[in-house]
């Protein structure tokens, strides 16, 4: 069973799974699956999910951006459920490559098996991610010690994914 049904209604899995455009069922989606979820400043989830995926504009990207935290941040949700609802495998595959699995992982060996795919919607994807959670108007929200926290995981890798944009 696809466990996505934990948190649709059957009417809600139907009509999200026959919509034939794929960034309106992402969506529809996560409308519901982020419904209730804040983001580091209290804000809705969902407005991070928006911001990414508005910058990008591969169409493949801007749907897998709009699902990239689905599977790392929704309990019990796999790829498997994603593509059961209708969601390509290209659009899955760079979910995929840009989700967290190993949280024990050190950040910069993350980025490195993300750059080392040479999957440069993915890469951008990525950049796009690391760019909206390290904009200066949002962690300027944060206390100084979050601040200085986010400036050191993201501020060097994000020059290493730009990069590689940039070469490539």
């Amino acid at each position: 069973m696809n466990n996505l049904h934990k948190y649709l209604s059957d009417e809600e899995f139907n009509n999200i799974k026959i919509e034939k455009n794929l960034y309106v069922k992402a969506l529809a989606l996560v409308n519901i699956l982020f419904k209730d979820k804040k983001d580091k400043e209290g804000e809705p989830y969902l407005l991070h999910l928006m911001r990414v995926s508005n910058s990008v504009v591969e169409p493949n990207t801007r749907v897998a951006g709009l699902l990239h935290d689905t599977v790392e941040d929704i309990e019990s949700i796999t790829y498997d459920d994603l593509l059961d609802i209708g969601f390509t495998k290209p659009i899955i595959d760079i979910v995929r490559i840009v989700t967290t699995e190993d949280k024990e992982k050190p950040y910069h060996d993350k980025i490195t098996s993300i750059l080392e795919t040479n999957n440069y919607e993915a890469i951008k994807l990525k950049y796009a991610d690391m760019s909206d959670n390290s904009n200066p108007e949002r962690i300027s929200k944060l206390d100084k010690q979050t601040q200085e926290k986010l400036h050191e995981k993201y501020d060097k890798e994000l020059n290493r994914l730009k990069e590689y944009l940039e070469r490539s």
